[in-house]
């Protein structure tokens, strides 16, 4: 068996997340690689200290003009050049999920996405219906190509040394480039990654609330969320979407204020080690999954929550 990675890297070096991707590949016994988005040299430091990895392929781009189609032809080049990979993992990320298929279709392979455990070669266990029921899927193509869940694994240990190799036939540019990237840069932890994860929902009404969410998020050295109803509303921005059509979390600690608790939010959540609730309905669907919860208005619970921390 052999396992390929796609190791993304975003502005701070290596995505954290590619530590569990490892986890996730350790469940097949045999070797395990990492195809490196880019060559950024504290990304490649990174990934060569992470156990189980026994070689990393990087190439002279840094990343920063990888698109998906480009990413895509590189894969399968390397694929068809080694010819000897079993198994390629993705992050269940926009990035990844935007590849994966494309791979898999110039392979002709039937790909599974958003995999939460891994039981042997060929059998994998993946949520459906807004993560209110886990299926568990064998796989019988010649290479088992998959968007891995990184919040279901934990990260590996870094006391690895593997080999680092450039790629040679990084395909050429295509029609469509990358004319730029605006990233959004903050000193919060991003929400994927955050420890504690401060949420805020409808019950927050409006900018106001917000403000409060972020400031208590500040006080608690906390990543942002919200639900899709205040993200459409305009209220805040996309990437603080948590849920079924948001990002998947797994924080220490996640505190929903005013969140009613919809099943497509709570399928974002569900892996949250501790979660606390503050609304004022106590018939919220919220409270069913909350280890702790307050029946109280969201505003002043915030501002309740401030005055202790003050």
């Amino acid at each position: 068996m052999k396992t390929l990675i796609i190791a993304e890297v975003n502005d701070k070096g290596l995505k954290p997340t590619v530590a569990s991707l490892v986890t996730a590949a350790k469940k097949v016994e045999g070797e395990i690689e990492l195809l490196l988005i880019g060559n950024d040299a504290d990304a490649t430091e990174s990934a060569q200290k992470l156990e189980g990895v026994s070689k990393i392929y990087v190439n002279q781009d840094r990343g920063e003009n990888v698109l998906s189609e480009t990413l895509t032809n590189a894969v399968v080049n390397l694929i068809k050049n080694d010819g000897n990979y079993t198994h390629i993992y993705f992050e269940s990320s926009s990035f990844g999920k935007s590849v994966m298929p494309r791979v898999a279709a110039l392979l002709n392979v039937a790909p599974l996405s958003d995999v939460i455990s891994i039981v042997d070669e060929k059998t994998f266990v993946r949520p459906i219906f807004a993560g209110s029921i886990e299926a568990t899927v064998e796989n019988n193509e010649p290479i088992k190509i998959a968007s891995i869940r990184a919040t279901a694994f934990e990260p590996c240990s870094n006391n690895g040394q593997a080999s680092v190799e450039m790629m040679t036939n990084w395909p050429a540019a295509m029609n469509t480039r990358k004319v730029s990237f605006d990233a959004v840069k903050t000193d919060r932890p991003s929400l994927q990654s955050a420890k504690i994860v401060v949420a805020g929902g409808r019950g927050l009404d409006n900018a106001e609330g917000f403000e409060k969410l972020v400031k208590l998020a500040d006080k608690l050295g906390a990543a942002v969320g919200a639900t899709r109803a205040v993200v459409d509303m305009g209220l805040c921005p996309n990437d603080w979407q948590i849920g079924q059509t948001g990002k998947v979390i797994a924080p220490d600690l996640y505190i929903a204020i005013g969140i009613s608790g919809a099943m497509q939010h709570i399928a974002g959540i569900k892996d949250a080690k501790v979660v606390v609730a503050i609304n004022n309905d106590p018939e919220a669907a919220i409270f069913e999954v909350a280890d702790y919860g307050l029946v109280m208005d969201a505003k002043a619970g915030i501002d309740a929550l401030l005055a202790e921390l003050n």
